[in-house]
């Protein structure tokens, strides 16, 4: 398969189970926050953020893993592969059993720690002690999905993870349905989350074939060389964690309460969509830029980087223009009149990602080039900021506090992260300007004209009338992209991709067999 189509049916399989469970979100949320109440949803959200630090114990070992299975596949070194996954499978062992300890510690302590009443305690100590066990095995069975990753299986773990997200709505309508409470969703999350673990286990070991995998064959040597690589990528996660929204609903629970955090997700739903699409255009381009690497093609590196760069524009911007014009409405449609109060707080939440779609292709190429760690002191220096500025605002103006917390860096840092990426791919400016910014910003004007047009039309007082303004606006972008924005050669490879997918539709059709 060549990279240009490898990346492309990597990027969609890893899109439809990332959109699946956005779109479920979406739809659950506020019946979740009527079954739960305002205090017990945000008790979950604050329960589920706290596991997320625990990525932090990762020590960027899985991406490490990804990367070096790419490299080493692709150089046939599989002596080294069997002791670089078996190490990191020791390892992962006892991060598992570390973390359940650590939750186990916040479980019996969560009346002190954070502010709540003591039935809301209780809860969250149950919700805590549920995460502990459960990371006696997520832990460990982690590495099969790196593994898959690094081996390129996309598609494969994708089937896996669609399957899961089906599951997981499922269990959710159920919890709803029969009014159950926030610990019986995370139980129920926790047995899918499992089965789809150990399917993708089986997988990668398929995908490994005859590379074997134990614990006898873990060495320091090898643990040294995912360490050499892995740090930077430690660092980083530190500084992501610390600036995307897990800190700011731990802020919030600490020094406001549960139900702001509530309040907060409503914004933090708009971060996590675009953010997701942001994700879908660049989650395959790290393990290719390995391989790249490894067969020593810099040429086709900077033209990856450049194009995808550009297709990562395209995608995320006109959707991140529909949703500041339209926040308002569409919170009062979607939560209500208390969470329209928050529109400020969404629009400027998502405000940075205007310009940070444009380094997420060059951050995952310099991850997969091992020079992630010419990143790190920009990244230490942000999450300080946000830290600060979180901190210093929270107490006077609550969610808003928080929201100027993660903006602000973003906004500061762009300059400086958009030039060392530049830099590391030796990509001269003029030619990223002239072939990912003009192509695609000024065409922005077209989504804002026509969403801020059609807002002031009935379609504004429902949620189906929002959607077809976002439909409509976004498409029109699009359009106007593939028609002035995309070179020939980019028009006929569209055109290629359709048709290829269209016929394969028909023929599934003919045969009786799926697509």
């Amino acid at each position: 398969m060549s990279e240009k189509r490898r990346i492309v049916v990597n990027t969609l399989a890893n899109g439809v189970a990332q959109f699946a469970a956005l779109i479920a979100s979406f739809v659950f949320m506020p019946f979740l926050i009527r079954g739960f109440g305002t205090t017990g949803f945000g008790l979950y959200l604050l329960a589920s953020s706290i596991v997320a630090y625990g990525i932090l114990l990762d020590l960027g070992v899985g991406a490490s893993v990804v990367k070096m299975t790419a490299y080493a596949a692709a150089r046939g070194h599989r002596e080294d592969l069997s002791r670089v996954i078996s190490s990191a499978l020791v390892f992962y062992l006892l991060i598992g059993i570390a973390v359940a300890a650590i939750m186990t510690a916040l479980a019996l302590n969560a009346a002190s720690i954070f502010h709540t009443d003591p039935s809301d305690s209780l809860l969250l100590r149950n919700l805590f002690l549920v995460a502990g066990a459960v990371s006696l095995w997520t832990w460990p069975l982690s590495v099969a999905g790196h593994v898959l990753n690094g081996f390129q299986k996309f598609t494969q773990k994708a089937y896996v993870s669609t399957a899961a997200i089906l599951a997981t709505i499922a269990v959710t309508a159920i919890v709803v349905v029969l009014h159950q409470g926030p610990l019986v969703l995370m139980i129920g999350n926790a047995a899918v989350g499992l089965v789809s673990s150990l399917v993708q286990l089986l997988l990668a070991r398929r995908a490994l074939g005859d590379v074997r995998v134990s614990v006898t064959r873990a060495d320091v040597s090898s643990l040294r060389s995912v360490f050499s690589f892995a740090w930077a990528v430690f660092v980083i996660q530190v500084c992501t964690v610390i600036v995307y929204q897990q800190t700011d609903r731990l802020v919030l629970g600490i020094f406001v309460g549960a139900a702001t955090i509530t309040l907060y997700e409503a914004a933090g739903k708009f971060q996590g969509l675009v953010a997701q699409l942001t994700t879908f255009t660049v989650s395959a381009v790290m393990p290719l830029a390995s391989q790249l690497e490894a067969e020593g093609r810099q040429d086709t590196l900077r033209s990856l980087f450049l194009r995808g760069t550009k297709y990562s524009l395209a995608l995320v911007n006109p959707v991140v223009i529909v949703l500041v014009v339209v926040a308002r409405p569409l919170l009062q449609s979607w939560l209500g009149a208390t969470f329209a109060a928050q529109a400020l707080a969404a629009q400027l939440l998502i405000s940075h990602q205007l310009l940070t779609s444009g380094v997420a292709v060059g951050d995952a190429m310099i991850i997969g080039l091992g020079q992630l760690g010419r990143r790190v002191p920009y990244a230490l220096a942000m999450a300080l900021l946000n830290l600060t500025i979180s901190l210093a605002l929270v107490q006077r103006f609550g969610i808003l506090g928080v929201v100027l917390g993660t903006t602000i860096p973003y906004l500061i840092d762009f300059p400086f992260h958009m030039r060392l990426i530049l830099k590391v791919l030796d990509v001269p400016l003029s030619r990223w300007l002239r072939e990912t910014i003009l192509p695609t910003y000024p065409l922005l004007l077209i989504p804002l004209a026509v969403s801020l047009v059609l807002l002031r039309t009935p379609l504004s007082a429902s949620l189906l009338g929002i959607a077809a303004i976002g439909i409509l606006s976004v498409s029109l972008y699009w359009m106007a992209v593939v028609t002035w924005g995309f070179n020939r050669e980019e028009r006929d490879e569209l055109r290629a991709a359709m048709n290829g997918a269209l016929a394969r539709l028909l023929a599934s059709r003919t045969t009786g067999n799926p697509t």
